[in-house]
């Protein structure tokens, strides 16, 4: 039996790097897909293989009454819209990036509600825990669902996601029938992520910087040291479609850490980089800027024990799809 199967399923920034993975993949599963997005950030390129078979929404969902009016006759709705960037815009835009997430969530939050749709997903983040715990690169230990709490998150858009979990978690207990998964995703990456060099993220921003090399500089902020863990994007779909069917039978799913429990330091990301480049690259740290995270490394053992998935894609692997897909793009 196929789970998916006519089933309508409402993707909120659906045309994300994430969002876009997951509608192809709701796609071939038989899923009907509507797709809303204000593709301030996502590109409609990214949905191509499947154009003809979803409907896509332009709207902005900072306005109530479109969601209102968009978020309806839905199995599920997943909710993958956010307003994010590399960790320069967090810093340079705190406050426009905790406004517009919180009033984002809030309303499609209520506007599914409103209209009695039953199942919800959240894309939620690792940025949600406290940065006392990520400001050491030598950890005992990863950290654990439970430790978002005493609350006190480094970044806004950290405040924003923690705020929207607890609104759901609050609603799956109010509202009579309505239930609601979250996944804290931590490190996701893949194709169609955004590679500008002053709003991508890191895997991206250095592939590009690779790729235009010698022309432009390879410089990594603060010293290299510090630390991450990456899941690739297949498998973080794979998860989502997972979390998204047990709400069959569960009032609450998650909250779960969703990624790797290894761990990779910036340098070492930048020669991978590198080496696939096949140039000979000389990096330049820029000293004057000190990294905000130390480290970021989660650990994965709830949801591996719980739902029984685990990362299937190596770091090197992932790291050659993302380095040829910018490539790609830069020649288009």
């Amino acid at each position: 039996m196929n789970y998916w199967k006519d089933k309508k399923v409402i993707i909120t920034g659906g045309a994300g790097m994430i969002g876009s993975a997951l509608s192809c993949d709701m796609v071939r599963r038989g899923a009907k897909v509507t797709v809303i997005d204000d593709f301030s950030r996502g590109s409609r390129k990214s949905l191509d293989s499947v154009a003809s078979a979803i409907t896509i929404i332009v709207a902005d969902l900072r306005d109530y009454n479109l969601c209102v009016e968009n978020i309806i006759d839905a199995d599920i709705v997943v909710h993958m819209a956010s307003k994010v960037g590399g960790i320069k815009v967090y810093t340079d835009s705190p406050f426009s990036i905790m406004n517009d997430n919180i009033l984002i969530d809030s309303n499609v939050i209520k506007a599914t509600i409103h209209n009695n749709i039953k199942n919800f997903f959240y894309a939620s983040s690792a940025h949600v825990y406290p940065i006392e715990l990520q400001d050491s690169i030598e950890q005992e230990q990863s950290i654990a669902e439970e430790q978002a709490y005493p609350a006190n998150p480094l970044l806004t858009y950290g405040w924003a996601k923690l705020i929207s979990e607890k609104q759901l978690v609050s609603a799956t207990s109010e509202v009579e029938g309505f239930s609601a998964a979250i996944a804290r995703y931590i490190g996701i990456y893949g194709k169609n992520q955004d590679y500008d060099l002053e709003t991508g993220s890191v895997i991206p921003v250095f592939s590009n910087r690779a790729i235009q090399y010698p022309k432009v500089d390879f410089t990594i902020w603060g010293d290299g040291k510090e630390t991450r863990s990456y899941c690739y994007i297949d498998d973080a779909v794979t998860c989502t479609v997972m979390m998204m069917e047990k709400l069959e039978n569960k009032k609450v799913v998650g909250p779960y850490n969703v990624g790797s429990d290894e761990t990779i330091t910036i340098e070492e990301i930048a020669q991978k980089i590198i080496k696939i480049s096949g140039k000979s690259v000389i990096i330049e740290f820029d000293t004057t800027k000190k990294a905000k995270i130390l480290s970021q490394q989660c650990d994965c053992s709830r949801i591996q024990k719980e739902l029984g998935w685990k990362i299937t894609t190596s770091f090197d692997d992932g790291l050659k799809i993302v380095y040829n897909d910018i490539k790609i793009r830069r020649e288009q």
